[in-house]
């Protein structure tokens, strides 16, 4: 099948999306320039699930191009080592990956050193060489593969979340400060080599006045993800939740079921009596609220189709990450954290929230010309692929 990217990302639905986004928008863009498309070698992280999803969001894409998305089982089966699940402490996790890290990066270089196994999303199996992977796009990685130059894209860097979770103390993000250290070495091990490191405007800490990047050669580029389309579908008014795939937050989600609106998810079984909806409905008039942890996919999605968030207040023992996701939510006025609020009270908030979010949205556009962030990181790539 010729030369192949490998895609590296971080835990959840989100990620592998939007690498996978990435990596067809690059093909795009190599086509436009009339060099070839290649094959895109994903992580299987997540089983069943994960191959259902990706259906949902690229089964249009393979139909034009069969064979285009390839899913690596093993791959998958050593990156989900390093990941965090809420049915641990995120403490628990950072210690495991700290730990871990070195070996399974060894793993992974390994094994995308030989031949192996993927599979298409049609479902047909086929070999693939290591030795022709000949870049890696990544979205805050874990791990190191060491298999070809890597492009870099993040909505905040690892090692400047855990500095930062150490200025907190510990009954604000329930992680101790020796092992919050370590993690920032390791991190900046991982992040500071990426060939090309791309920051999205805006995220977790680049959204503040006197931003510093934070590695040299830092892009800022506007939101990672593919812009929402319009949706009219006839529905009920009602609230969706968004449930991000990482285990054990079902606790988080049980909160939309105070705010009184019939529920739409992605997730029935983390959300029970909700009718089963794709995002892709969320800028639909009917969707009053999106009700989320706070991820960058999620914030963005509600900032460009003007449908107010609402995210759950921090748990001390999730990802420190969250926690300075909500305090941006709360900075550019562009979604709500719920802390047991009447829903009128949400709601009232409404048209505020919708008017930061068009404010920051007509920032970006000044700004870059346009608000997809993946046709931009797509030319920077190919530019420096081509070299």
């Amino acid at each position: 099948m010729g030369k192949y990217l490998v895609t590296n990302f971080a835990y959840g639905t989100g990620p592998y999306l939007r690498t996978t986004e990435l990596a067809i928008a690059f093909n795009n863009e190599l086509e436009r320039r009339g060099e070839e498309r290649l094959p895109v070698i994903v992580p299987w992280v997540y089983g069943d699930k994960q191959k259902s999803i990706m259906l949902e969001e690229f089964g249009e894409h393979a139909k034009g191009h069969p064979g285009e998305v390839l899913l690596d089982a093993e791959l998958g089966r050593i990156l989900k080592q390093v990941f965090y699940t809420g049915q641990m402490k995120y403490e628990e996790t950072l210690a495991a990956w700290v730990a871990s890290a070195a070996r399974v990066g060894g793993e992974a270089h390994e094994h995308l050193s030989g031949t192996f196994e993927v599979e298409t999303l049609g479902g047909e199996k086929v070999m693939a060489n290591g030795t022709d992977i000949v870049l890696e796009i990544n979205r805050s990685p874990r791990i190191r593969y060491d298999v070809a130059p890597s492009y870099s894209t993040t909505f905040g860097y690892i090692a400047e979340i855990l500095e930062k979770a150490q200025t907190v103390g510990r009954d604000v993000i329930d992680v101790a400060t020796a092992l919050l250290k370590r993690g920032v070495t390791l991190a900046d091990s991982i992040e500071g080599k990426q060939g090309l490191n791309c920051m999205a405007y805006p995220a977790t800490f680049s959204w503040a006045k006197g931003y510093q990047p934070r590695y040299a050669g830092e892009v800022l580029v506007p939101p990672i993800t593919d812009l929402p389309k319009e949706s009219d579908e006839r529905m009920e008014e009602g609230l969706y939740v968004t449930i991000t795939g990482i285990e054990g937050l079902e606790r988080l989600y049980q909160e939309a079921l105070e705010l009184g609106l019939k529920l739409y998810s992605n997730d029935t079984k983390a959300v029970v009596g909700a009718e089963k909806a794709l995002p892709h409905v969320i800028p639909n008039p009917a969707i009053k609220l999106q009700f989320a942890r706070a991820g960058w996919g999620s914030i963005w999605l509600s900032m460009f189709s003007r449908t107010p968030l609402v995210v759950p207040a921090f748990d001390p023992t999730d990802d420190p990450e969250i926690y300075f996701n909500n305090q941006a939510v709360r900075g550019l006025g562009i979604g709500t954290i719920y802390t047991g609020q009447p829903l009128a009270e949400i709601l009232a908030k409404s048209e505020a929230v919708r008017s930061a979010s068009a404010a920051v949205c007509a920032d970006i556009k000044e700004r870059w010309g346009t608000l997809n962030g993946n046709d931009v990181c797509a030319k920077l790539f190919v530019d420096r692929f081509l070299g």
